[in-house]
């Protein structure tokens, strides 16, 4: 009994301290932003794929979205959402770790903000830990659903792993299990009338998002490469089917091989390959602490000399370290967007969802205009219809001036940051963005 309870003390432990790392030590990532703003959109009643542009399966922002329901819709009941998911991560890190768990969640942590990718990681460790337990196969194809539902890509590449039992009973199972959730989203597409943006998006526009935004980091494919080249190894020496499921997780980094694409699943592999180490768990444990009260300290140290701020007033932003800089033009952008309330406003910017968010101004398919998350539409279709609905109202571009920049230009086409400087009249500078209208 008094384990048990240790055990849900533990886990209350890490769901605060989940909770106050990920609100007071890690950089706020647009990332982490626009699944909030997904979550916010529907939440507030908007259809994903009709309402606002998504490219993800929506599991993920439901979920978000019933949270903030039930509660409000500020950040920190998001973050709050996040940190249970991170707290049933950890439970199974433990579990498949049992010696150096405190080790893979603090290199976790690191990576820890609100993101569909950590729902990802904690189906994936649900899924080996019942291919370990011989679960039900129905059970384990509904997972399999509610993973692809999380992310197509990784729920097609986590269902090869089932082929591999060359068992046709147990794969049928799995595939009758598989269709329930997805059966259930059909649904809610056919209802709202959505099927076809929903398969553009989330499908015809993959080629798109694949070909925008590749980015690959030399050093982290090497690491990758030999990581797989292990694993593969290990499963020809073992044939568990749980490494399966780590080798094909791997691909999650495609195609973005940046340090977060590649470092997330490597959270599982490394459950894997460090429980093959002798390790001391005391130790461990005490690298952990040194751990957490570094990134503190450090990030304590950063609010007093002025370089963040941890926001207390701003609704959205509320309880969230945040770069000075960066909280002082979007406050600044969304008090001169409430100013002219009068007029449509465009925002070519990565955190264009905050400044919304915080003006409470609705969100639309087109503050978020990235190459790749447009389905099939090309940047000529957007202009298009930019064009025909300016035509007889006010509208306000807000353009980053960085934007222009080819290096810093994030995922934008050039094609739609030129036609606003040659369409609209430039007006005034705002910090580093230009203010262009119609009017």
């Amino acid at each position: 009994m008094k384990k048990k309870h240790y055990q849900l003390l533990e886990l209350l432990i890490i769901f605060i301290l989940t909770l106050l790392f990920n609100t007071f030590c890690n950089d706020l990532t647009i990332d982490e932003i626009w699944n909030y703003g997904f979550s916010y959109n529907i939440a507030t009643g908007l259809i994903p794929y009709k309402d606002f542009n998504m490219v993800i399966t929506p599991l993920y922002p439901f979920l978000g979205a019933i949270i903030l329901s039930i509660f409000n819709n500020s950040f920190l009941v998001y973050q709050c959402f996040n940190a249970l998911i991170c707290t049933a991560l950890f439970y199974y890190i433990k579990k498949f770790t049992p010696k150096a768990y405190y080790l893979v969640y603090a290199l976790f942590l690191v990576f820890a903000c609100p993101n569909y990718s950590v729902l990802c990681l904690l189906f994936v460790y649900i899924l080996m830990d019942m291919e370990e337990q011989h679960k039900n196969d129905y059970l384990i194809g509904i997972v399999l659903g509610l993973l692809f539902l999380t992310k197509q890509n990784i729920g097609i590449f986590l269902c090869i792993p089932s082929l591999f039992t060359k068992d046709i009973k147990k794969i049928f199972h799995r595939i009758v299990g598989f269709l329930i959730p997805n059966i259930i989203l059909l649904l809610y597409l056919l209802k709202n009338n959505i099927l076809n943006s929903f398969i553009e998006y989330c499908f015809l526009g993959l080629k798109s998002f694949a070909n925008s935004n590749l980015y690959i980091n030399e050093r982290g494919i090497i690491i990758l490469i030999l990581i797989t080249i292990y694993l593969i190894y290990e499963y020809c020496r073992t044939r568990n089917l749980k490494i399966l499921y780590i080798i094909f997780f791997q691909l999650f980094a495609y195609p973005i091989f940046d340090n977060y694409h590649i470092a997330l699943p490597f959270i599982a592999a490394c459950s894997y390959i460090i429980n093959k180490l002798p390790m001391s768990k005391k130790i461990l444990s005490l690298v952990f602490i040194i751990f957490i009260i570094f990134n503190f300290a450090t990030n304590y140290r950063s609010i007093q000399n002025g370089t963040n701020i941890f926001s207390s007033s701003t609704e959205v932003l509320k309880y969230r370290k945040i770069g000075r800089t960066t909280y002082n033009y979007i406050k600044e952008l969304a008090d001169y967007i409430n100013d002219n309330s009068a007029a449509e406003v465009f925002i070519i910017d990565p955190l264009s969802y905050t400044i919304k968010l915080v003006a409470n101004v609705p969100i639309n398919k087109y503050d978020l205009l990235n190459d790749g998350n447009l389905g099939l539409q090309s940047s000529k279709d957007i202009i298009e219809e930019i064009d025909a609905s300016c035509q007889n109202k006010h509208c306000i571009f807000i353009q980053n001036n960085d934007n222009l920049n080819v290096t810093a230009r994030a995922q934008y086409d050039p094609q739609i940051l030129l036609y606003i400087i040659e369409k609209y009249k430039k007006n005034e500078c705002l910090n580093r963005f230009s203010i262009y209208k119609n009017y």
